[in-house]
């Protein structure tokens, strides 16, 4: 009797050894909780998991995922990682990271342990990237990197198959790049925004985000989750940005031109808010080089358009529907007269011309309710024109009363000079963060509407 009880206690103890899994809660972004009897894997092509033993679940896709929660007490450091780098507690962050790094697998973890240990080296790598030490944060994020391309084959079923990829850091040809751990895009993304940050623009682009956008497209099209063209859009709005900040405006406009293309691919050939912003970014830049021809064309279509729908037509009047033009193609229309207005300013020399300025202006300003970039610029146009065509109409004076006396004034400058006031109004007190608030030009703008604005 005894003998039996012992090997009934080893055979229980022997099955719940099989059956110990790496289970736990798998949060997704729109609030919804599973609970999983198993977290098999986590990759770009989403997390693998069971429900029940042989039971698998949805796969989740990264885009979808919020936090990965396991089972034990053991797993507190690693679940609470995610929520440290929510709050931005960086020495918290690596602390912790450090803390599972150096921990043995729980029971039951045997298959799912490379892969946490994967994601505790991405948190530690971004816990330097919180506290702004670039140099670390660089080595930290390609050592991640490296080891994740080492371990491609860690989990290699339910993964988007056929995706080759030519990793920049290590040089390694990755064969199976759907099964990379799940926070390998954020770190390639991560990786060229802190090459940025420390001024070199070109080793972000060829180490990561070129293989970031190379990686994402493949993934994308193998899988038909257009989701993963983000990560390339996100990147090129960086590297555009940078260059434009650097006054590399060939550079931007490359870069803007990268988006376009990346945007409507991510639409299945569509237009979308993100290409029509990169269509009017290019045509900025365009001007910025000097190339208002060039930059006229990006704008022509959209006005043109507009134009014609409120043609005069005295045998039948013009209704327009409610749902006639959606807010993606009125922000286009609003950037495009904005386009055309400084295409027009950069070229003006008289008051003819200005006034064409001020008209595309303000058409931008009076029929759109644009984004706050495109609307700062147009106030800061609109007054720049103003304050041009109050210099241009100095010479005008008029005999007007003013403090019970007769004086005489540029009356059509002064017009000018309230209107520049009011502009220049709106732009530093509602739009005061954007950059058009802070342009160079302003304090010469202010200077003319102080001459010539009267009493």
């Amino acid at each position: 009797m005894k003998n039996l009880i012992l090997a009934t206690t080893v055979a229980a103890l022997f099955a719940g050894a099989l059956s110990a899994a790496a289970g736990g809660v798998i949060q997704t972004k729109n609030g919804k909780a599973s609970t999983a009897y198993d977290v098999q894997a986590e990759t770009v092509s989403g997390i693998i998991w069971e429900s029940e033993r042989g039971r698998p679940g949805t796969k989740v896709k990264p885009w979808e995922a919020d936090t990965v929660r396991y089972n034990g007490n053991a797993m507190d450091e690693f679940n609470g990682l995610s929520r440290k780098l929510a709050g931005g507690q960086s020495g918290r962050l690596i602390q912790d990271a450090q803390a599972v790094l150096n921990m043995k697998a729980p029971a039951g973890f045997d298959d799912a342990w490379k892969g946490i240990l994967l994601s505790a080296k991405y948190y530690a790598a971004m816990g330097y990237y919180l506290q702004n030490d670039w140099n670390e944060a660089i080595k930290q994020l390609e050592d991640y990197l490296k080891d994740c391309e080492k371990a491609e084959n860690l989990y290699d079923k339910s993964v988007v198959p056929r995706v080759n990829y030519a990793s920049k850091v290590s040089g390694k040809a990755v064969t199976n790049a759907g099964g990379l751990n799940r926070f390998y895009l954020d770190a390639l993304e991560a990786l060229g925004l802190a090459y940025l940050k420390k001024g070199d623009a070109k080793t972000a682009a060829d180490k990561a985000f070129k293989p970031l956008m190379e990686l994402t497209e493949n993934l994308a099209s193998n899988s038909g989750d257009k989701e993963y063209f983000d990560w390339g859009l996100r990147a090129l709005r960086a590297s555009a940005r940078y260059a434009e900040e650097q006054k590399d405006y060939k550079g931007a406009r490359d870069a803007y031109d990268d988006l376009a293309r990346v945007a409507l691919k991510k639409q299945g050939g569509k237009p979308s808010r993100a290409s029509y912003e990169a269509q009017l970014k290019v045509g900025f830049m365009q001007i910025l080089e000097g190339d208002t021809r060039g930059a006229q064309a990006r704008f022509y279509e959209a006005v043109k358009n507009w134009k014609e729908a409120h043609k005069p037509n005295p045998d039948r009047p013009w209704q327009p529907r409610a749902d006639w033009i959606s807010p993606d193609l009125a922000y286009l229309t609003a950037g495009s007269y904005l386009g055309q207005g400084l295409v027009n300013a950069a070229t003006a020399k008289k008051a003819e011309e200005w006034a064409e300025a001020l008209e595309n202006f303000s058409t931008s300003l009076s029929l759109f309710n644009a984004d706050d970039e495109i609307r700062s610029k147009a106030l800061l146009g609109a007054a720049n024109a103003c304050a041009q065509l109050a210099e241009l109409n100095k010479g005008e004076l008029v005999e007007v009363k003013r403090n019970d006396r007769m004086v005489k004034v540029a009356l059509i400058s002064e017009n000018y000079a309230r209107l520049a006031d009011k502009y220049v109004s709106e732009l530093t007190s509602l739009l005061g963060k954007t950059k058009a608030a802070e342009d160079e030009s302003l304090p010469g703008i202010q200077k003319i509407i102080n001459t010539y604005k009267g009493d």
